[in-house]
């Protein structure tokens, strides 16, 4: 080791995305638009979606081993998306309970049950690393929302969107990823007249969208410096990550 061994540059890698919104807003198929995706299912929310998927995996067992055919066999797939993260967890809970007789993740009582399976994420983590290191491959990980209470230092408690994971896998995965896309209809606001001619205010829904900064309303990130709403579509993402929306 020495002073020559410093660089000014940080080596570019691939993404490791999360993407988690409600049911139907286009999560699997923003998957894939990536390049060359190939799908862990852990849910069966294809549809009619059209990509490379390994058949749908009933345990913790059978996602390794997927994870683990993707390092150890040679292919052309550039991205790896795993759909979905709350479908993944309850088939880690199975997991831990099996290996320590437990009947459920709840047994060994004030938390330690969750305290436990995050040692099958980091697992599930670690081989995504090395797919990401080794075989230079995109991780984009699918979530459903939900709605919980937070409670911050600096003001009063509020609701927002986050993942739906127990709080501590959920860290864990935000924490590992480089960007997490909250996607949601963008609401807007028009004038409707009402009864008596008297014009009123109504929301509606928009375009999908992928928000990039964490607001109050939801928990969200990226370490690309990108703005904090852009349309919900790779080739969109994409090219603001590149700096191509910048003449860069």
């Amino acid at each position: 080791m020495s002073l020559a061994d410093i660089r000014t540059k940080s080596k570019k890698k691939a993404p490791r995305i999360v993407a988690y919104g409600g049911a139907g807003v286009g999560k699997t198929y923003f998957g894939s638009q990536m390049p060359n995706p190939i799908f862990v299912l852990t849910e069966d929310g294809m549809g009619t979606i059209d990509a490379q998927q390994f058949p749908l995996c009933k345990s913790f067992d059978e996602v390794m081993g997927r994870l683990q055919s993707l390092i150890d066999e040679d292919h052309e797939f550039k991205t790896v998306v795993i759909d979905s993260l709350d479908w993944l967890e309850p088939l880690i809970w199975d997991k831990a309970c099996q290996d320590n007789g437990w009947k459920s993740i709840e047994q060994p009582g004030y938390g330690k049950g969750y305290v436990e399976v995050l040692r099958y994420w980091r697992q599930y983590i670690d081989l995504l690393n090395i797919l990401r290191e080794d075989k230079g491959m995109i991780i984009l990980q699918i979530a459903h929302n939900q709605i919980k209470r937070f409670e911050s230092p600096e003001i009063e408690a509020f609701d927002r969107h986050e993942l739906k994971l127990h709080r501590k896998a959920a860290d864990l995965i935000l924490e590992h990823s480089d960007c997490c896309f909250f996607a949601n209809y963008k609401l807007g606001t028009v004038k409707v007249q009402g009864k008596g001619g008297t014009m009123t205010t109504k929301a509606v829904a928009g375009d999908v969208v992928a928000y990039c900064r964490e607001k109050p309303a939801y928990l969200a990130k990226n370490r690309y410096a990108l703005p904090d709403v852009l349309p919900f579509s790779w080739p969109e993402i994409r090219k603001a990550m590149l700096g191509e929306d910048k003449g860069e």
